[in-house]
């Protein structure tokens, strides 16, 4: 798209601008992008005067020339490793030729230096972020760089004229004193969790230097633009554009009670809300009032919770928080409940959670932009009665398969809450399924059942302001009263005494 904003691509050591290839093809469909070959590297000629002639004064010559021969006007710019630490040189010595800046795994090489004076005092602070650069003193020692080639190539994807080349950019820039100096260009920095050489602390160090800047980040190693360039080139028009993102919310059983609660929750927030809900009337209701979206699900159902999950990413994309809270009631002695009570609360409240988490976690996972889980677990999952011997063991099921999650998607950056009401004054109660009682004595026990949880008193909204705040601090198990956190406590402490107490719990 010549007739486009134009978007430089910078790449860095030890590779070509062919590094670019897929983010730029993305980008095409809407910027004139312009990649470059660095001095040394792909078709660009290596300069005749040794290390010296990869200096970041020439760095940022060439990046110059670039933007006045090709483009013709001030462009975005977006650097990756070395492209990134000579854009940083550029939109401090050119600001003119810079719309913004998008820096990928290349700080500031005065903004880290100024970062370590101002650490000096904590050593241990400074060692974490130094240590990732051991090598930079290796690639300042003589011909045995240059040796190892052979050895990096592959796990690189490094040619021989780019590795040998790009190794006068160390030793032509390291062991400088470099100075920091204000950033008026606005800067958007993409934190990569899995880099080994680039650390958070390498990009704090730009926060009182730049007069605008963000940050997003990419749960992915150095070489984002090779295993997600879909999603870089999608931080990249974001930076562009200077938009932030909505939070995508999924909440189901969302047409009443604590789903809906939350919904309106995260609505409250900003945040964009799908509602999905067996009762189709019901999610609409929510999705009304929250200004989202509604979906009807039935969460026992495999194929179609794939299918409305795919739907969702296709129209709305990944969600950013999903909730697995549909649930079902079966109250009654192990020796009462049927086969069919039992299958039934089952396939809800632990098939239904399995069948969203298998349905959207993957998706979490691929985007590579973190994301929460919450699943809807209760106090009775680890607070044993006589009462709810089929709802106990659903809920215990999820409980543990929370913290299994947890284990398993934190390297993803994922976070999983697992939240433990206990008695919430919902319309539970009044579906609730009474193990081999008549359809006359159902009835009476969740009317009985209603009186108790309404004088308990408390409310599915602030039920929904503990998940807001689980969410907000990535916490696992979260009990929910004063009486269902004591239980907690006491399964910790004393878990003989709570099962005591549960015994006394007979309907």
């Amino acid at each position: 798209m010549l007739g486009g904003t134009p978007v430089v691509l910078a790449h860095g050591f030890p590779d070509s601008s062919d590094v670019w290839a897929p983010v730029a093809r993305k980008l095409a469909e809407r910027f004139h992008v312009i990649r470059y070959d660095v001095r040394g590297t792909g078709g660009s000629g290596a300069p005749g005067r040794g290390h010296r002639g990869y200096s970041m004064e020439l760095l940022v010559d060439d990046l110059a020339t670039v933007v006045r021969e090709v483009a013709g006007r001030p462009v975005h710019l977006v650097g990756h490793d070395w492209g990134s630490i000579q854009g940083w040189a550029a939109v401090t010595a050119r600001p003119e030729l810079f719309l913004s800046f998008t820096s990928m795994s290349g700080p500031d090489l005065g903004h880290v230096s100024d970062w370590v004076r101002r650490n000096r005092w904590r050593p241990w602070k400074v060692f974490g972020v130094l240590q990732r650069s051991w090598y930079i003193a290796g690639f300042k020692v003589p011909v045995v760089p240059e040796l190892v080639w052979p050895a990096v190539r592959e796990r690189l994807h490094a040619g021989r004229r780019e590795w040998v080349n790009g190794l006068g950019l160390y030793r032509a820039n390291f062991g400088r004193r470099w100075r920091p100096a204000p950033v008026s260009t606005r800067v958007h920095q993409i934190e990569l969790t899995q880099d080994p050489y680039v650390a958070h602390a390498h990009l704090e160090a730009a926060e009182p230097w730049v007069a605008e800047l963000s940050r997003s980040v990419l749960h992915t190693g150095h070489w984002a633009q090779r295993t997600h360039p879909d999603q870089v080139a999608r931080h990249i028009e974001d930076a562009i554009d200077n938009r932030k993102r909505k939070r995508l919310v999924v909440v189901t059983g969302a047409g009443s009670g604590i789903g809906r609660a939350t919904a309106q929750a995260f609505a409250d927030q900003g945040a964009e809300v799908i509602a999905l809900d067996v009762d189709e009337a019901s999610a609409e209701e929510t999705a009304a009032r929250t200004g989202g979206h509604a979906y009807r699900l039935d969460v026992t159902d495999r194929v179609a919770t794939d299918r409305v999950a795919a739907e969702i990413k296709a129209r709305h994309g990944v969600p950013d928080v999903v909730m697995a809270n549909a649930g079902i009631g079966v109250a009654g002695p192990f020796l009462h409940t049927s086969e069919e009570d039992w299958r039934r609360v089952v396939d809800v409240n632990l098939w239904g959670v399995v069948h969203t988490l298998r349905a959207f976690a993957p998706q979490l996972v691929d985007r590579a932009e973190g994301g929460h889980l919450v699943v809807t677990a209760s106090a009775a999952g680890y607070f044993p009665t006589a009462a709810l011997s089929a709802y106990s063991t659903t809920k215990a099921a999820v409980l543990m398969l929370a913290q299994c999650l947890h284990a398993e998607l934190r390297g993803h950056g994922i976070g999983v809450s697992a939240i433990c009401p206990g008695i919430v004054h919902t319309n539970i109660t009044t579906t609730f399924t009474f193990a081999g009682k008549s359809p006359a004595e159902q009835e009476e026990r969740r009317r009985a059942a209603t009186r108790a949880y309404r004088l308990r008193g408390f409310s599915p909204e602030k039920v929904a302001a503990e998940i807001l705040e689980a969410v907000k601090e990535d916490r696992l198990v979260v009990p929910v009263t004063a009486e269902v956190k004591a239980a907690h406590l006491g399964n910790r402490v004393a878990p003989a005494l709570v099962r005591a107490v549960g015994r006394l719990w007979r309907l």
